[in-house]
């Protein structure tokens, strides 16, 4: 009975702080808990309610006591809230660029590097062609991380803006790892309009 127990206190010690932030509520917890797909704009207005689902899911994204992959699937949703065009006064567009910068600045380490990389490649997600979201990732392709880099030219190529094409064409030029070279190759010619 007491091994039982034993085990019982290591599972609960094991579960995510987060248990006790009052915005994970099981709707809530279900909606961005799925590994599949990014949760849409009607289940997380749903989970959360229309009207405060975009504070919710901007704070459940810098929370850091949540469970980290509830955390990135925060992130990664916060697209869906980006009206089109989605620019610079949108609220989540702005708070994607927050995060960017933040977890810019971060310490590296392991989990910061998923955050950031998952508020990369929602950035992207926006379409938002905007030549100010070219300016905030571009700085990243010196990033030490290669996945980081990679993530960075595929965000890039969604954006959608040109100007992404010559700080691109830039980074092949010395970038040691294949697989970050695939990405730039492939964001150029999803951009298209770069020429040779």
């Amino acid at each position: 009975m007491t091994r039982g127990l034993y085990a019982c206190a290591v599972v609960l010690c094991a579960l995510p702080a987060g248990a006790d932030n009052a915005l994970l509520t099981p709707p809530v917890v279900s909606a961005l808990m799925s590994i599949d797909e990014v949760p849409s704009k009607a289940a997380l207005d749903n989970a959360f309610g229309a009207a405060t689902a975009l504070d919710n899911l901007l704070n459940v994204a810098v929370d850091r006591t949540v469970d980290l992959g509830i955390e990135l699937r925060a992130i990664r949703a916060l697209p869906a809230y980006c009206p089109a065009p989605c620019g610079l006064g949108a609220a989540a567009h702005d708070g994607l660029t927050a995060l960017i910068d933040g977890f810019s600045a971060a310490q590296g380490t392991p989990q910061d590097l998923l955050r950031l990389r998952a508020a990369v490649e929602a950035l992207g997600a926006t379409r938002s062609a905007l030549a100010t979201d070219v300016d905030e990732l571009v700085p990243l392709l010196d990033h030490a991380s290669r996945d980081v880099r990679a993530t960075v030219a595929r965000a890039l190529g969604s954006l959608g803006n040109s100007a992404a094409c010559a700080p691109l064409k830039a980074q092949d030029l010395h970038e040691p790892s294949l697989q970050v070279e695939s990405a730039i190759h492939a964001a150029v010619q999803a951009l298209g309009r770069c020429g040779n």
